[in-house]
């Protein structure tokens, strides 16, 4: 009897081991696959960044490969999509128009790329769409612009470059020239600003996930504001060209509303400038 409780015993105590050993291998196990899963996901950010900007030298040699350089609309769109992944991985290589260097700038940005390490390009990922970011490198400097152009409160304005404070019943006034200025001042309203515009809503729409709800309502409503302040400015151009523009009253009015929505927009600009701490 005693010869068998130390059989049993003994038995115990070997699988209580076998037990204790495929419990650590187990744990080890475990560990093992842990850090295979971490060596994987390890570079996986930096692989990201390379297809970044493998994508903009595909896109730059889509861009030019009809004409050997890039049209203007196109250089804007690349220059945002370049600037915005260089502010992620905060390069001193910014593009700042179309300086001829294009191919330079790319293999610039793609060595800083190449030498970031997995911390880096952890950071780098997740700030890269940020919507200061963005703001700054797609959107602002264009909104500024078409801001300037829809200041009808400036007297370089397209509809104040009009003379319009003679008498409309005069003799000797001048309705050739009204005409030939109001048609002047049309294209450059219908020409670049609107363009602009257009890229802006654009930009808004592709990045769109880098806003909050509000920030997006925000700058969409702003750039609507701006867009309706020179429709607004371009019916009174074409009331003066039809030399129809004697009402004087209407003008005014008109004048007043292209205000009201171009001052509008510009104080949803300036705070949502203010909230995120931007300086245009």
């Amino acid at each position: 009897m005693k010869n068998l409780k130390k059989i049993g015993l003994g038995l115990v105590a070997s699988l209580l081991s076998i037990s204790l050993v495929g419990c650590g291998s187990t744990k080890e196990e475990k560990k093992q696959e842990e850090a295979k899963q971490e060596q994987k996901q390890m570079g996986k950010e930096k692989k990201e960044l390379e297809q970044k900007i493998s994508k903009l030298e595909s896109d730059y040699e889509d861009y030019t490969k009809e004409k050997g350089y890039m049209e203007s609309d196109d250089y804007l769109v690349f220059e945002a999509d370049f600037n915005i992944l260089a502010k992620s991985i905060e390069s001193k290589n910014i593009l700042q128009g179309d300086d001829g260097e294009i191919d330079k700038h790319l293999k610039d940005l793609k060595t800083e790329i190449d030498n970031l390490s997995n911390d880096q390009a952890i950071k780098a990922q997740k700030r890269y769409g940020s919507a200061v970011d963005v703001y700054e490198a797609a959107i602002g400097t264009h909104l500024h612009y078409v801001l300037t152009k829809a200041d009808i409160t400036q007297h370089f304005n397209a509809v104040n470059t009009i003379e319009l404070d003679k008498d409309f019943n005069a003799d000797n006034y001048d309705y050739e020239k009204i005409d030939a200025d109001a048609t002047e001042a049309i294209k450059s309203i219908q020409g670049t600003p609107m363009k602009r515009i257009k890229l802006i809503k654009e930009e808004l729409e592709k990045y769109k996930a880098s806003f909050s709800t509000e920030e997006y309502k925000q700058l969409s409503s702003a750039v609507n504001g701006i867009s309706l302040s020179l429709n607004k400015q371009v019916e009174m151009l074409e009331v003066l060209q039809k030399q129809s523009g004697k009402d004087k009253s209407t003008l005014e009015e008109n004048t007043k509303i292209a205000e009201t929505q171009f001052l509008d927009a510009k104080e949803k600009v300036s705070a949502f400038e203010s909230k995120l701490d931007i300086q245009m």
